[in-house]
């Protein structure tokens, strides 16, 4: 593929209202299905169900639900992310779905959010997937974790074009998210989309007004959505990162140059062992 036509909910929250928000989200994911046939990936943000920790056999459930709207386009599905409860422990989880995964791939925030006291109750995750849709390799950095170049860049390295952010990101730090988004795609060559909640809030307060974005990986571009809900449409030129690491090659110095904790810089060895 040399384009990739990607979809962005930016979804109007009901802060406590489970049922409400899977009829809801439900009813988008259908509108794709019926006013789209070329749509390649759809993207939900964060926490679109509520804060409520809910077990992760309910958590696919819903998702399966969701997911059954979708079915007529040949479409990959990412979950967004949930408060999961898996055996005893807490997890901020999410689900990738597709008509061509045998079961759904589940991806993790590694890094719960100390700022917010996530770390008070959710566990660090462990998964962080790299996984195809039409021949394009695609990766999730989920919330927080896009703060963490290394994160990023591990995506990067083992190849994805495309970082998939899922976020729940509240107005007054929006300015220093499409940064980031910024700053990851030019540093890995990459494009990085994020989906944000809109018309909603935090519990303390803190108004969470949407302002999805994608960023682009010559840092030419970034595409704005605005506050309203609704869905948001894009078809990226994935040729471009070809063009842009000609000018820029960024991954390749990493994979045979390294740095050492000593302030040194060396060629990797290359060397395959037996």
């Amino acid at each position: 593929m040399t384009t990739l036509k990607l979809a962005i909910i930016q979804f109007p929250r009901r802060l406590d209202d489970l049922k409400s928000n899977t009829e809801l989200m439900a009813g988008y994911v259908a509108r794709i299905a019926a006013e789209t046939t070329d749509t390649d990936v759809v993207l939900l943000p964060e926490g679109w169900l509520g804060p409520k920790l809910i077990p992760l056999a309910q958590y696919a459930g819903i998702m399966d639900q969701v997911f059954s709207r979708l079915k007529p386009l040949d479409c990959l599905l990412v979950s967004g992310a949930q408060y999961v409860i898996v055996d005893d422990q807490v997890f901020c989880r999410g689900l990738v779905l597709s008509q061509h995964l045998p079961k759904p791939i589940p991806f993790d925030k590694l890094f719960p959010s100390q700022a917010v006291g996530e770390r008070s109750f959710v566990a660090p995750g462990t998964e962080l997937p790299v996984f195809k849709h039409k021949g394009v390799s695609l990766g999730i950095a989920l919330c927080v974790d896009l703060f963490y170049p290394e994160v990023v860049r591990n995506l990067a390295l083992r190849g994805v074009s495309l970082v998939l952010n899922p976020a729940n990101i509240p107005c007054s730090r929006m300015a220093l998210w499409q940064g980031l988004g910024v700053a990851r795609a030019c540093e890995n060559t990459v494009f990085v989309a994020m989906a944000n909640n809109t018309e909603t809030s935090y519990a303390d307060g803190r108004k969470i007004m949407g302002e999805s974005f994608v960023a682009y990986p010559d840092g030419q571009k970034l595409v704005n959505f605005g506050r309203e809900a609704g869905i948001f449409y894009l078809t990226l030129d994935l040729q471009l990162i070809n063009r842009v690491r000609e000018r820029w090659p960024y991954l390749e110095d990493v994979r045979t140059r390294t740095l050492t904790l000593d302030g040194r810089c060396a060629f990797r060895s290359l060397a395959k062992s037996n």
